[in-house]
């Protein structure tokens, strides 16, 4: 075993929000294209405004990181 760091581990933080902004957004989709009820109705809302919440945290760890 190396001693070095894995290139993985070296994940920059404006990339992990962004992960996590697609992931909530297509979770989002995913939830709403259900046929459901109120409550599915909800965590797709819930979901997207996490995604955008994730968005925002991406683009500013973005501009932090120039």
């Amino acid at each position: 075993m190396s001693s070095e760091p894995e290139e993985s581990a070296n994940i920059s933080p404006a990339v992990r929000w962004g992960l996590g902004a697609v992931l909530f957004g297509l979770l989002a989709v995913s939830i709403a294209s259900a046929k459901g009820e109120w409550w599915t109705i909800v965590g797709a809302i819930a979901c997207g405004a996490a995604a955008c919440l994730f968005a925002a945290r991406a683009i500013l760890a973005a501009r932090q990181s120039r």
